[in-house]
This record gives C-alpha cells, structure tokens and sequence, in this order.
C-alpha cells in the first residue's frame, strides 16, 4: 500500500528478526492482568487491539519474575512461575494473529516494590530508597543476587515457551538493574558496585545466563535511560553515563537498545505532561543512534505519525517508540498506513492514565478513548440501528462521542450544535497555555464524524420542539451546564466576570484581580491574569490550592504561576463583593478579611442547566443526559458518558 510516511513503514531487523514497520509500542503498565498475575482476557484483548492497529513489535508492560520481593502492585502482568506460561501463551497468539511481532519487558522492582503487598523489606542494591522518604530496601547479599539473577534468566525461557518473540530487560526507571547501573542507588564496595563495570556485571551476568539457555539468536533488549534529567542531584545518571551504558551493553551483544528518561526522581522525563514540547529530549536518542551500531528504539512524545516520520527522517532512531498516542488511538499506525492521519484521536497529555495507577491504584484508562481497558468488556457494539433516527443535542466531547458509537451503530444521527464549530468545552480547554493539544482532538472528532455520515448542524439551537420533528427514537443531551454563580451581596457589580470570558479572550480584567476557585479552570485563568501583568490573588475554600488536581499537573501549573508572585488565600470563602473589593472569611479562624480588587472572576465549577433535559422528555421517551448535562466532570467523564449512552442505549 502505498503511504507518504515512507521511513514509518520501511521493515527493520532487530537480531534475526524481521518487523514490518518501524512503530513499536513501548511498556505501559496497565493494571489489566489477574491478581495471580496471570493475562487476563482485559490485557490480551487490549494488546490484540493495538496489534490489530498495526504496530510492527509490542513490547508489554513491565512482567515480573519474582513475585516474592518485588510486588509494586496487586494487579502485575507476571512470568515468574510455571502456571503463568499457558496464559501469556494466548497474550503472545492474539498479537501474533495480527502480523505484530511481542517481546516480554522483564521487570523486578527492587527498591520500588511495595513492602505493604509483598509483606517484606525491600531488597537493592544498597539501603536507599527509590525516593526520598520511600521505604529504606535492604542491601541484597551475594545468595540474593545470584537468586534475582536465576529468576530473570527463567523467566525469559518462560517468555520463549509462550512465543515471545525475544524479551527486554528493565533497566529504567529506578527499578533493580536501573539500580545496580546508578551510583546514586549503588553504594556497593564490592565487585557488583564502583566502577561502570562493576555496576554492570548484574546485568551482564543474566546476559549471559539468558544466552547460555536460550542461545545465542533469542533476542534480547535492554530499555535504560539515556537521561534522567536530574543534573543538580549528584550521582544520578546523565546523557554521558547513559551513553557508556549504552556502549558496554552493545558490547554484551545485546540486538536492540531502548532509550528512555528520567527515573524514580524524575517521572516527568519518561511520562511527560502537555507542558512538554514533542521532541524535546531527542537529542539524547540521537546521541545513541550516532554512537550505537545496534537498532536504537526512542520515545519521544509523539502524538501523530508526521512527527515519527521526521524523527526518523533525522535520523535519530531506528523505530519510534509509541507511548500514549496508542492510549488514545490503538489504530493509529494503520490510520497512518491508510492516509486517515486526519481521523486519529490524539493523546492530549492530561496525565489520566498516570494518575489512576499511581494515586488510585486504579487500572488504566484514557480521557479520549473510552474503550481502553473495556475492549473485552464491550467488544463491538452491535450494529442494530437500522437507520432509525436519533437526536444529539450539543456538539461537545460527550456528543460527538455518544453520535460516533450511534453512527457505529446504524442509527440516522443527527448532532445539533448552537456554536459556528463543534468541540464544546474543548474550545475553552484549549485556550490556556499548553493546551493547543485539544484542537488536535476536537479536528480528529470532527472528522471521525464526517467519514460517520453524521448530520451535523451547526449554528442550530435545539429546542424540544425542533427536535421532534426529526422523529428520533432517542434524543442525546450533551449541552454542557452553566457557571456557578453565588448569591450573595454585589455579585451584579460589573467587576465581577466569569472565568470562561476571560479564557476566551471576551474580557481582560487588569490591575488587582481576585480569582475565585482554584480548580483546573481556575488555576489555568490564574496563568493567564499572570501573564498578562495583573496583580493575583487566589481564592480556595478548601486548605490548599487545585483540589482533585494530579500532583503533576498541579505542582507544573502552580510553578509557572508562583514566578509571578501572586497572593494565595486558601481555607477562605467568599462573603461579598464590594466597590473596594472582596469580602472574606477566613475559616481557619473565623476571622474577617478584606481585599481590594479591581476584578473578581469567578471559577467555582458548573452546574447542570435547570429543566433543559426535562423539555426533550416531554417529546421523546428515551433521553439521556451526558456529561456535564448530568453531572459535572473532567474530558475523561464525559467521553465515557458519551460512549456508554450510545453503547447501551435500546429504543
């Protein structure tokens, strides 16, 4: 087929293997496997999908070969024992079905794992923990590494007997080898610490016991980070030390290396936020690639198939690596393949998947990709529309989405939006600094719905009586809700504003400026009133600043606005508006302040809209609200109330 991404879809060898691309799906964890860490259906589906989608080599997430010492967490993808072979054996099949070629990444936590699960100390490569203030480890003996080493070597013949195509070594991240490779973890005296070739020899000697075994043809990858990017933190690895890494594992023999970032004091480098610029760390796989004679696999926050090919066209990797764009959009290499890079749904970096695994020890899932982690779940929706009609009211995330699985689906969509574009709350999302992300989503939807067949009508405010007239079996209220707005005393004084016109660019409050509610919009109004010179003072009921927000997001957007020295009030709530200014109440002790101001601008969330949803039920039977039409939420709650509506709904 031909393709204008000619170097994405050129074949590459790594060893003695061919792969049909370039595109690699790099380790995520997920948090899909069973408790006994076994693959579950959930996991082998989600891989199947993204093998369907035409990714060349899946390297999984990170598989444990001991389940005794090293147990991060209670859902880990596992080959350490016998029994887990004849399910990974069906992981490896379904991948295989497709054309996509699997590596298992092995992984042992070491100072990462979770004494709270395992029941035990920790073990490393001395007594420091992974990061300051975590559980001190227990520096290993010399019976404890040679045990450690045995289990990774098993573990890659268990690999091999459930049709792995080869196998990566995790020495990233601050995990056990990644320990062993740093002098800031590794404060070993004898022949496993010190020198470079000290602190490789752990590794070297399971190279060697995997090659023993196996032979000298089984592949094998190493994921190191060529940079953690922690430069003022002496004795952490830096491009230099990742390079000689790099070297003396060539020299091992290994058939392919995996470049990342950061480490257990750094995430940001290896899972990085919208703040981050695509590209900006690709000067270190570079650096590999010129010194290296082995295949070089890099990430390097790639959102759409342009920028892999450029990468590859600069030659600063063999393969791309592909994160979270196959979150988002598991066929995103075969839309690339087939000329549809317009239709792919775009990670927008909002750090949902990050958040869920390590603040709610939750399982995986995606803000734009609702069936992530559900795809054995929900499988296909059933295809039972039969061009019967149906109504969505508001084209924001949740309806585009509920009208995409309804078009899926065979129903006559028709999608009714008051605004000249469709994207709703998006087209505020994206006005703040950062953020041009959401345009990339809000293009992809809009034109998934065109190869849809969607009838959208813009510029249409829909009225119940509007509606009917299109006979629908069932009408779909995505209309997004209103700004809470307090009663109580001047809150009518024109120097009060909502946080949504000052986003929008509708007002520009200057001078003294009072943002109230320090949710997501209202730190995102707080940067942009900082910018623009105003002097800023923050309002939060609660006893810190961003309530709910995901200590990444939060502590980057408090960074950025804290250089322009704003006044921060938390645990105080707000009791009037005057023509001075604001009225507090401080309720740590119940004390009055007051604060002149020049503008007050409002950003205490939204509600839904009174009686909108009631008006469409009193011409249709089956209506559904979704979204912030039901309940306040984030993308991530209304993208998966879009999809449930439509999925689930029955006329």
């Amino acid at each position: 087929m031909e393709t204008k991404f000619t170097k994405l879809f050129e074949k590459g060898r790594i060893g003695r293997l061919q792969v049909k691309n370039r595109a690699v799906q790099v380790p995520m964890g997920t948090d899909f496997a069973n408790h006994d860490g076994t693959a579950s259906m959930r996991m082998i589906r989600y891989y199947e999908e993204r093998a369907k989608g035409g990714a060349g080599l899946i390297i999984n997430e990170y598989t444990g070969v001991d389940n005794v010492d090293s147990v991060p967490t209670n859902y880990m993808y596992s080959l350490a024992e016998d029994r887990h072979i004849a399910a990974a054996e069906q992981l490896t099949e379904a991948v295989h079905r497709h054309g996509a070629l699997i590596f298992a990444q092995l992984h042992h936590g070491g100072a990462t794992s979770n004494p709270v699960l395992s029941g035990r100390t920790s073990i490393a490569p001395s007594n420091i923990p992974a990061a300051p203030g975590g559980a001190v480890p227990r520096p290993m003996t010399k019976e404890d590494i040679e045990r450690v080493q045995q289990k990774f070597i098993d573990a890659a013949v268990r690999a091999k007997k459930a049709g792995y195509d080869g196998i990566e070594l995790h020495g990233a991240h601050s995990y056990l080898i990644g320990q062993f490779f740093s002098p800031y973890y590794n404060k070993r005296t004898d022949e496993y610490g010190g020198s470079l070739e000290n602190r490789m020899r752990f590794i070297d000697e399971i190279i060697d016991g995997i090659r023993a075994v196996l032979g000298p043809n089984y592949p094998i990858s190493v994921r190191i980070c060529g940079d953690e990017f922690t430069h003022d933190i002496p004795d952490t690895l830096k491009l230099d030390d990742g390079l000689a890494i790099g070297r003396h594992l060539e020299g091992k023999g290994i058939d392919v290396i995996n470049i990342s970032n950061g480490s257990g004091l750094n995430g940001n480098a290896n899972c990085d936020s919208y703040s981050y610029t695509p590209g900006w760390k690709k000067h270190v796989a570079k650096a590999f690639k010129e010194q290296l004679s082995i295949p070089v696999i890099a990430t390097n926050t790639i959102k759409n198939p342009a920028f892999a090919e450029q990468l590859l066209e600069e030659g600063v990797c063999d393969f791309v690596g592909l994160g979270r764009s196959q979150f988002a959009d598991p066929m995103f290499v075969r839309k690339a393949r087939e000329g549809r890079e317009d239709e792919i749904r775009t990670c927008i970096g909002c750090m949902v998947c990050r958040e869920r695994l390590l603040v709610h020890r939750n399982s995986l899932a995606c803000a734009v990709n609702p069936r992530m982690g559900r795809e054995y779940i929900l499988g296909e929706p059933k295809k039972d529309g039969a061009g019967r009609p149906v109504a969505v009211v508001g084209g924001g995330p949740g309806g585009m989405q509920a009208a995409l699985v309804l078009a899926e689906r065979g129903f006559k969509v028709t999608l009714l939006e008051k605004g000249d574009v469709l994207g709703g709350t998006l087209n505020l999302a994206d006005k703040p600094p950062h953020k041009n992300l959401i345009q990339d989503l809000i293009n992809a939807l809009t034109r998934q719905l065109e190869v849809a067949g969607v009838d959208v009508r813009l510029n249409t405010e829909a009225t119940p009586e509007m509606v009917k007239e299109l006979s629908p079996v069932g009408i779909f209220v995505a209309s997004g809700a209103d700004p809470i707005v307090p009663n109580m005393p001047g809150i009518d004084s024109p120097k009060v504003v909502s946080a949504e016109s000052v986003v929008r660019g509708e007002v520009k409050p200057q001078g003294r400026v009072a943002v109230i509610g320090t949710g997501m919009t209202g730190l995102e109004t707080s940067e942009i009133l900082a910018e623009a010179g105003c002097e800023l003072t923050m309002v939060e009921m609660l006893d810190s600043a961003g309530p709910g927000i995901f200590a990444v997001i939060l502590n980057e957007l408090l960074e950025r606005i804290n250089a322009y020295s704003p006044t921060i009030l938390t645990s105080h709530r707000l009791m009037s508006i005057t023509e001075e200014g604001i009225e507090l109440k401080n309720l740590k002790d119940s004390s009055d302040v007051s604060v002149p101001v020049d503008y007050v601008v409002l950003a205490l969330g939204v509600s839904p809209k009174k009686g909108f949803v009631e008006g469409f039920e009193a011409v249709c039977d089956n209506v559904y609200a979704i979204g912030d039409a039901r309940k306040g939420g984030r993308i991530y709650d209304t993208m998966l109330d879009g999809y449930n509506a439509g999925y689930s709904f029955e006329p």
